[in-house]
């Protein structure tokens, strides 16, 4: 019997992909989001008030995957409570519907390397300094400690996944589509961007992230650790954003602004040990992740 995983928050970036990446390796999947469905296999949760509790009761699930909630740092800060209820009261509500109908389920929370805010040595280990700059990064942290609590109180098995600079199809946030629609509307043949393109992050292709999640899942005892999800290697924004610029449209100029933004942490680049051992390598390069992202956003 194939084994039933859940994907809560199906209908986003990281969900679709993940729905359509387990379909194709042969587990029963089911999904649950916000949005209206005609899907098989589908629940429908409250925008304003979630509940889990009937999906459990329902339904037993061998794994079941959290890729919902907020995951928007600059709108953590002018609307804390609403990233409170949606990456912490969710979870407890997504545990506790666990706890009382399916308690054998593995349990993965996407949580965030916002939790390690500024780090002052790289690569970040996961049991660096904890020092969130962000209500985003605060709020992760906390469901961290929240499956660490029904792990050791309650055994159910939960792990949590801190997550670097995912990207990929079906990705409307962030850098490269903050880049995609600048270019579509350029101005003077000259693009303007946040900071001075020293800054550094660790990206990740969506399809090697979901190889780790089931390299994951196959091997590694859910006992309410953390790991770290990236590549493991640092590239400079300058670096990221003159590929893209290369690939979509080289003919436009890019200036930065030298203006921060609150929340943005500068440098980063993950200890990705754990994966290592579990006989991690990417299959894609920023170059083969972004081509196909361009490839995406061009013909949809």
């Amino acid at each position: 019997m194939n084994k039933k995983i859940l994907i809560i928050g199906s209908e986003g970036f990281i969900g679709k992909n993940a729905v359509a990446f387990f379909s194709r390796i042969g587990y029963n999947v089911f999904g649950a989001d916000i949005l209206d469905n005609s899907k098989r296999n589908y629940f429908k949760v409250g925008e304003e008030s979630t509940c889990f509790n009937s999906i459990f009761s329902e339904d037993k699930f061998n794994i079941c995957i959290n890729v919902s909630g907020a995951a928007n740092v600059s709108k953590s800060i002018t609307e804390p409570y609403f990233d409170f209820n949606l990456n912490v009261v969710n979870v407890v509500k997504i545990l506790e519907a666990i706890r009382l109908y399916n308690p054998d389920c593995k349990f993965i929370n996407f949580s965030s390397a916002a939790v390690y805010g500024n780090p002052t040595i790289l690569p970040i280990k996961e049991d660096s300094l904890i020092s969130p700059i962000s209500p985003y990064g605060f709020h992760k942290f906390y469901s961290e400690n929240i499956l660490k609590e029904y792990n050791e109180i309650f055994k159910i098995q939960t792990l949590s996944l801190r997550v670097f600079s995912v990207y990929g199809e079906g990705l409307r946030k962030q850098l490269f589509w903050d880049l995609f629609n600048k270019f579509q509307n350029v101005s003077k043949n000259e693009v303007v961007l946040s900071g001075n393109g020293s800054e550094s992050r660790d990206f990740i292709y969506i399809q090697d992230l979901l190889r780790v999640v089931i390299l994951i899942i196959d091997n590694i005892k859910f006992e309410g650790q953390k790991i770290n999800i990236a590549n493991g290697e640092a590239t400079q924004i300058s670096e990221a954003v003159s590929l893209f610029g290369n690939l979509f449209d080289p003919n436009v100029r890019i200036r930065y602004n030298n203006e921060i933004r609150e929340g943005d942490p500068k440098n980063w680049k993950a200890d990705i040990s754990v994966l290592k051992e579990l006989g991690y390598k990417p299959d894609f390069t920023l170059k083969m992740g972004l081509q196909n992202y361009i490839k995406w956003l061009t013909n949809d």
